[in-house]
């Protein structure tokens, strides 16, 4: 691998071995500092890519290009570094390897403690200190993770977090979080994505992108009450956060919907109700109050019984749906009125 200096900020542009850089002379329009390279694909056609000094992004057109120059992308990348070197938490550990991620445990004899250690994912090594780990690197040793029986480190249920330095495709200093919660499903994980400018937090990838593009902020973007810079900002270990506690409890799916949906205030909710095989409605004033939004579930039993024992009983403020239309004609059990009846009285009289 071969790497051109970048004179602006110290960083080197990595560039591939089979790549052939300037061959062609590089166009006017094309930025000072931006990469030119010329790399033959299998059927011998060259093909160019212009490469970022600042992001190393790679582009092979020159609207791509523009539209990167117009986003102020190479902007959000150096002001992220200058961040990053402002927050302890990430200078302390730009010296973890790439690929390497903090992992956070729960632990103690009431679990009441987290314990911070040094993963490897790609080989299952787990270490706790930086020394362990640079010796890791240079002689492939690996020391015994001791606790003293604190923490297990033989199961997954004490995991608290997964904490990743400069995640691919995003800015450096940016850190990427996955949070694991107790479910009576399982074990949940969820993602949280954290910008070192701005501090907001991004719950995918896509959207922490959409925002460095645009610079657009929406509801789902927020700033967390304890950041990921001073929740795990610990040597080895520290006294488990209060934030932390309620991960290691299990909740179902269900548990923070709230017992009734609200609605707006004044607004009417159609019921449809069936008695004795008769269809009524019936139009309910609903409240957004405090008190509403409180009921309990004994209060909704009784409620649910009470319309049970209604059913076969239409109340005088239900509205029967008759039918529409003539009524059927009915036959009367005498013969007294029918038109052939009253056409025989008539002879008679006449008769008479």
């Amino acid at each position: 691998m071969r790497g051109l200096p970048n004179t602006d900020e110290g960083m080197e542009v990595k560039v591939p071995e089979n790549v052939e850089v300037n061959v062609e002379q590089p166009p006017d329009w094309l930025p000072d500092g931006w990469i030119m390279e010329v790399k033959r694909g299998d059927d011998g056609i060259p093909y160019q890519y212009f490469v970022s000094p600042v992001s190393g992004a790679r582009f092979m057109m020159k609207a791509e290009v523009l539209d990167y120059l117009f986003s102020e992308m190479d902007e959000h990348w150096i002001e992220s570094k200058k961040s990053a070197e402002s927050i302890s938490f990430l200078s302390v550990h730009e010296w973890l390897p790439k690929g390497w991620l903090l992992e956070i445990r729960a632990g103690g004899e009431k679990m009441d403690k987290m314990f911070k250690f040094y993963v490897y994912p790609a080989l299952g090594v787990r270490l706790m200190s930086k020394q362990d780990v640079l010796l890791y690197v240079k002689e492939m040793k690996i020391n015994v993770c001791d606790t003293n029986g604190q923490c297990n480190t033989d199961t997954r249920d004490n995991i608290l977090a997964d904490v990743e330095f400069n995640p691919p495709e995003l800015p450096r200093g940016w850190v990427k979080e996955i949070v694991y919660r107790k479910t009576k499903e399982g074990i949940r994980k969820d993602s949280y994505i954290t910008d070192p400018v701005s501090h907001y937090t991004f719950r995918t990838m896509a959207a922490a992108l959409r925002y460095l593009e645009t610079g657009e902020v929406t509801k789902r973007q927020f700033i967390q009450k304890t950041s990921v810079h001073d929740l795990y900002s610990f040597e080895k270990s520290a006294d488990l956060h209060e934030s932390l506690r309620k991960r290691l409890t299990e909740k179902g799916k269900d548990a923070k919907r709230p017992t009734s949906s609200p609605k707006p205030r004044g607004s009417t909710l159609k019921k449809k109700n069936k008695c004795c095989d008769q269809t009524s409605y019936r139009t309910e004033d609903m409240d957004t109050d405090s008190s509403t939004d409180s009921v309990s579930s004994e209060h909704q039993n009784i409620r649910i019984e009470s319309v049970k024992s209604k059913r076969g009983k239409p109340s005088s403020s239900d509205t029967i749906k008759r039918p529409r239309g003539r009524p059927p004609k009915v036959a009367g059990t005498n013969g007294w009125n029918t038109k052939k009846a009253r056409t025989k009285r008539e002879f008679k009289q006449h008769n008479s």
